[in-house]
């Protein structure tokens, strides 16, 4: 199917936004400043740093691996009974499954040369795989878009396609990458802080804001079609966003318990009141009126901790 160039849509621009922003190679930073930084973090200081790699290492990996089945689903879908082209977002998509593979490139070489390993599962097991939600479940958010594709109904493709778009694109990158970066930025400015330096492993922090430049990308995506998507089935906003963000809110906002972090001054509320304000982007975006619960996600928290 030709691409409408007359009607260029939110996700062909961004994949051109990608073609001019994302030709950036993980093989062009040198680490070796970054090895001598690290030998003077603190042993409690590297674990807590390397858990939140980890989280991004194994996020960007799960992706890579799980992101196809999203391309097959727009494919699947009656193209022209959609309120927007789905092969301008399916081009799109294949722009983003080479950037999830740059970034776990990123990770693997900075793993492997900074910290001296490969091995994240020390930071899986009881750490933030078991905190409310787990990227390993983006393979069963694979295997759900691939049985509505053997099923064929469009309504499920709309819903299975939602879920997943909402599962990454509004929850892992919008909400636990973004937190996770704003809590690796404190523990390096902090470390600085400690060591009388302006800045402490340079090409992490270069390196990361290339790979959030292009996550900025996908979540703009993301939002777009999680939008698209509920002008098709405007229920989906009911069945499938408020249950998933009320699972995110619950487990996340308000049941995650305070982190004991070895970085000296490091403040947790401001990230969680940062992650909250991300939460209501993306339902103002989608459009907070479609919202029965969560059209006003602070208030919503603030209610329910009240409450408790």
């Amino acid at each position: 199917m030709p691409i409408e160039y007359s009607n260029r849509e939110k996700s062909y621009q961004l994949y051109r936004k990608g073609k001019r922003e994302g030709t950036w190679d993980p093989d062009d930073f040198d680490l070796e400043a970054d090895g001598k930084d690290w030998a003077q973090f603190s042993d409690a200081e590297q674990q807590r740093f390397l858990a939140s790699c980890a989280a991004f290492y194994d996020g960007e990996e799960d992706v890579t691996r799980t992101l196809a089945p999203y391309m097959m689903t727009l494919d699947a879908l009656d193209n022209e009974a959609m309120p927007f082209d789905t092969v301008q977002e399916e081009i799109y998509l294949a722009q983003q499954v080479y950037e999830e593979a740059k970034h776990t490139d990123l990770f693997s070489r900075y793993f492997q040369e900074v910290f001296g390993t490969q091995d994240t599962e020390p930071h899986r097991v009881g750490g933030y795989q078991e905190q409310g939600y787990s990227t390993d479940n983006l393979y069963d958010t694979a295997d759900t878009l691939l049985a509505a594709i053997n099923g064929g109904d469009q309504r499920e493709l709309v819903y299975a396609l939602g879920e997943a778009y909402l599962n990454y694109m509004g929850i892992v990158e919008a909400q636990l990458a973004r937190g996770g970066y704003l809590s690796s930025d404190q523990m390096i400015e902090l470390k600085a802080e400690e060591m009388g330096r302006e800045i402490v492993l340079e090409s992490f922090q270069t390196a990361i804001g290339k790979v959030r430049q292009d996550e900025t990308r996908h979540i703009e995506n993301g939002r777009w079609v999680m939008k698209q998507l509920a002008e098709a089935e405007p229920d989906i906003v009911r069945d499938v966003y408020e249950p998933r963000i009320e699972e995110y809110v619950e487990n996340r906002l308000l049941g995650a318990p305070p982190e004991e972090m070895p970085f000296e001054g490091y403040d947790q509320g401001k990230i969680g009141k940062q992650t909250t304000q991300y939460l209501q982007d993306t339902v103002d975006y989608i459009g907070a009126e479609r919202f029965e619960e969560y059209g006003d996600v602070r208030r919503v928290v603030r209610t329910r901790r009240a409450a408790d």
